[in-house]
């Protein structure tokens, strides 16, 4: 789900195919300087004076036929900053955490 427009919202929650682990990978990846763990539940980002914390739970797995994808849902709550500090931030992250496709 991305904001291309309107105001990010200061939570919300995202449905993805990946697992914590995975998903703390990636993002330690894109943001090196991130906080937290998949393993204690929630990693946390940082930058011009907007926080982004990120609670992580499993959700089970998706089964296509036999191809069986895990599920996460990743709730997402930014402190500090303005509607324009989050967008900038989000982008940040999406960006870097992008995977390939079409």
């Amino acid at each position: 789900m991305a904001f291309l427009t309107g105001e990010v919202p200061v939570q919300f929650e995202r449905r993805l195919s990946s697992t914590a682990r995975a998903f703390e990978r990636e993002l330690r990846l894109a943001w090196p300087g991130a906080t937290g763990s998949a393993a204690d539940g929630g990693l946390c980002v940082e930058d011009g004076g907007v926080k982004l914390a990120i609670e992580l739970e499993a959700a089970g797995v998706r089964r296509l036929g036999l191809f069986e994808l895990p599920q996460l849902i990743a709730r997402y709550r930014f402190s500090g900053g303005d509607a324009a500090a989050r967008r900038a931030l989000l982008a940040r992250l999406d960006r870097a955490m992008q995977k390939g496709g079409g």
